[in-house]
């Protein structure tokens, strides 16, 4: 038998480390971020104690690794070339793509929501909350900006306030909420808005 590549055995690491992660996601979003152990993460990520810090020093570690992935899912939804900016099509779409992550990552949201509702583990995740709110409220407001919108940062808040009730309330009870025909209330409301500058 032929030894491992290099590239083998990265590929053997990021499968461990994807088990980790999701080990993780499900168990803070339905035992809590304090609650859970290192050891109780190991088990259920079939993996050993031991193993389990050759991948993360600790679990603040491990929550700003998937918190960093998150943010960067939610940025590729909204901003999928990178480039800075959107236009009315790419808010519109931007719903359509954040209902979709909704319905199939359920558990990742839980986890999202809980950290909001935990203000001790906000504060582990302050700088990565900052700086990734930061620049994705500002490309929106932007946006309003250069719109027919008098107050863009409501607008923005308006959003935000959104997205978080249709979150806690689809979270709450999925299979009774009208979590598409939301969808579709949204982006009827938002394709009547003017688009050319004023």
């Amino acid at each position: 038998m032929s030894p491992r590549t290099s590239e083998q055995f990265e590929g053997i690491r990021e499968v461990k480390r994807r088990q980790i992660l999701d080990a993780a996601i499900a168990c803070f979003a339905t035992t809590g971020f304090h609650a859970v152990t290192i050891s109780e993460l190991a088990k259920h990520a079939g993996i050993s104690k031991g193993l389990m810090y050759n991948y993360f020093e600790s679990k603040d570690a491990l929550l700003k690794c998937i918190f960093r992935e998150v943010m960067t899912e939610m940025m590729q939804l909204i901003d999928p070339g990178q480039a800075g900016e959107i236009d009315r099509q790419s808010l519109l779409q931007y719903f359509e793509k954040l209902i979709a992550h909704l319905k199939s990552n359920l558990m990742l949201w839980k986890l999202y929501m809980a950290i909001f509702s935990q203000p001790a583990v906000q504060q582990i995740l302050a700088v990565e909350i900052q700086d990734a709110s930061k620049s994705t409220l500002e490309m929106v407001e932007r946006y309003f900006k250069t719109h027919h919108f008098k107050e863009p940062d409501l607008e923005v808040a308006f959003i935000s306030t959104l997205i978080s009730g249709i979150t806690y309330e689809y979270i709450a009870d999925p299979e009774h909420y009208p979590l598409d025909r939301i969808k579709e209330r949204i982006i009827n409301l938002y394709q009547l808005y003017p688009t050319e500058k004023s």
